[in-house]
Order: structure tokens, then sequence, then C-alpha cells
């Protein structure tokens, strides 16, 4: 069962620029939180250049996959990038939320559940020692972009496996 529009280079585009525009405006968040920080420390730090590694992270999947002739390294990108996107989660004093460009949030905040829809908007969080709300979400759209982008990689394996068997052919006939 395939769940994409048959067009496989309109998908690549699509999830290309859903990563890189998600990038963008995650480093934009991480200016802005920059510039809002008193004093910045050894775990601040380390926060800041998990986010700032994390969004050009996406940025860099995205352009692969948009750009190099090869996309089953960029699939293999990306399919890293969207998998630290699955689970967001806030307890015992540690926190860990990233998304870039889109989510599609259920789970529990508190003692509420939660449902949450957002495009075009990156977010992180990361907390160390702290005393944070519990939280605990699963983001469906990685999951959807993943199951996509292995389809395709798939695709492409089968069509590589394709082209070397009409090789072996033409050469049995030559």
């Amino acid at each position: 069962m395939t769940l994409r529009i048959k067009n496989t280079g309109l998908t690549i585009k699509i999830i290309s620029w859903l990563q890189i525009i998600g990038g963008i405006a995650g480093l934009g968040l991480i200016a802005y939180l920059l510039l809002s920080t008193g004093t910045i420390n050894g775990p601040v730090l380390l926060i800041f250049s998990t986010g700032i590694g994390l969004f050009s992270y996406s940025i860099y999947s995205g352009k692969s996959l948009l750009t190099d002739d090869n996309k089953k390294t960029g699939i293999i990108l990306s399919i890293f990038n969207q998998a630290f996107q699955v689970i967001q989660w806030s307890m015992f004093g540690y926190a860990f939320v990233y998304s870039a460009g889109a989510e599609l949030t259920i789970g529990l905040q508190e003692t509420t559940f939660k449902f949450n829809i957002t495009a075009f908007i990156s977010s992180f969080q990361m907390s160390i020692k702290t005393d944070p709300e519990f939280l605990f979400k699963i983001n469906l759209l990685p999951i959807l972009v993943i199951y996509v982008l292995v389809d395709i990689f798939n695709e492409l394996t089968d069509n590589s496996d394709e082209e070397k068997e009409i090789q072996v052919e033409e050469l049995k006939v030559d």
C-alpha cells in the first residue's frame, strides 16, 4: 500500500522544503532565545549547541534530499532527522522536544490529553536538572514522513536493481 502521491520528485521536494524551512525557523528560534537569555553557562551552552546542531542538520538533510544526484543519501539523512522528532518528553527534571517545520502530536501534558497541529513552526526544548512539567507526546507527522521516505528508498532501490538486470542482459546479448 502506497501512502503518497505517485510523483516521487514532487514528494521529495515537499519533504526537502519542509526540512529546510523548519531548520531556518528553528535557527531563528534559537537566535531569539540566545538574545533573550541573560547568563550563558556550560549547561545552557550545551542546550543551545544541541538546538543549533539539530536545526542545521535539518537544513543539511533537506538540502541533500533536494540537490544531491544520489537521493538515497538524502533519504537516509532525512529519516534520521525525522526520527529525532518522533518522541517529545519532559519528566524527572529532564526534557527534550524537537520539531522542525510541522508537527501533529498526540499525548499527555500534566494530567490532560493533548492533540496539537502546527505548520511552519519549529519547536525546541531541552532541560537538564530542572523541574519541568510532565509531558509525553508522539509526533505522528515524522512517522508518516519516515514511512514515505522508506517507500521512496525502496522504489529507488528496486529501480536500481532493474537497471542492473537490464545492463547484465545487454552484456549477455553482446
